[in-house]
Order: C-alpha cells, then sequence, then structure tokens
C-alpha cells in the first residue's frame, strides 16, 4: 500500500496561447501544460487546437516554442522530436526570449513534448510563445506567431502521499 501511496507528479500549470499577431486574439489556438515531474525537471506538452487544425495545410505544425526563466535560471533539455534544436536569445513574434526552440519544414508537428530538467514551474517567466507554420493560404498567411502567459493558466497540485497512506489506512481500520 505505501508503494500505491506515491503521487505521480508535484504540479500542473496548464493555459492558453491566445493573441497572435495574424489572426484574431482571444481564441484559443495552442493549449500548454508545464508539469513538475519526480526527477526534478518540467515536462512541457504544447498541442494546436481546433481554430489552426482548421486552417492547416501542407507541413502543418508548430515551428518554434519559446519561453525564458527568471534570474538567469538555465535547465537541460532533453526528449525533443528528430529535428529540432535549441536555440539561445532568439526573436519569436513577440518579443526576444532566453531560450527558442525549433524544428525545420519537415519536423513540425500539431503535439509538441520535451523535458526541461533541473527547473521547477516557479523557475519560468509567464510570457510563452510559438510559431505556427503551413496555415491554408486562403486565410491571406501561411503563418502565424501565438503567446499567452501562465499566470492565466489553471493550476492543479496532486494529493500528497501522507494524504493517500492515511486514507488507505482507514479504509483498512473499517475493513
Amino acid at each position: 500500500m505505501v508503494m500505491a501511496a506515491a503521487p505521480s507528479q508535484a504540479a500542473t500549470v496548464s493555459f492558453y496561447l491566445n493573441e497572435s499577431n495574424r489572426l484574431p486574439d482571444n481564441i484559443n489556438y495552442l493549449s500548454v501544460s508545464l508539469t513538475e515531474n519526480l526527477t526534478g525537471g518540467v515536462d512541457v506538452l504544447a498541442r494546436t487546437l481546433d481554430p489552426l487544425s482548421n486552417l492547416s495545410a501542407k507541413c502543418y505544425g508548430i515551428q518554434k516554442f519559446s519561453f525564458s526563466f527568471n534570474d538567469g535560471t538555465t535547465g537541460d533539455i532533453t526528449g525533443l522530436p528528430d529535428g529540432w534544436k535549441v536555440k539561445s536569445r532568439r526573436h519569436v513574434g513577440f518579443g526576444k526570449f532566453d531560450t527558442s526552440i525549433s524544428g525545420k519544414e519537415g519536423a513540425r508537428t500539431d503535439i509538441l513534448s520535451f523535458t526541461i530538467n533541473g527547473v521547477g514551474i516557479d523557475d519560468f517567466e509567464p510570457f510563452f510563445a510559438a510559431k505556427v507554420a503551413g496555415l491554408d493560404n486562403k486565410s491571406g498567411h501561411s503563418s502565424a506567431f501565438f503567446s499567452g502567459s501562465l499566470e492565466n493558466g489553471i493550476t492543479s497540485v496532486a494529493v500528497p502521499a501522507s494524504v493517500l497512506l492515511l486514507s488507505s489506512g482507514l479504509m483498512g481500520l473499517v475493513g
């Protein structure tokens, strides 16, 4: 029972990139989730949502994803898709970011997942940006930049192991 009481994650923050340089604002274009993992890092998951998927054309997907850390914090990025690279101090549509990851045309993806080791959610500055390319040219644009803030996100925290252990003990007593 003690093994079953271990939490699977410390915390998760989910938010949307809903501002655009080319498309109408206040529409949820991409979702982003930051999840603290048990190995001392943050798992990042970004995915395009229907308002963009409906505009998809050839080689559609996220091409760049950018963020910065507080006070010069750095982390080791692992688990990037094939063809993706980490670049420092890049301008991505809405400003300059400490860290930008990008993939070439053939490496674009509608779901981007990777891990940043050695950081926690509190180490991130709130502003994030992404570039999505391969949009239908009928919309007038083949790519667009999107931004959003984790301050507008929803936070969830896993139930501590002690609560689960206490609950299983109480159920044992009742039984």
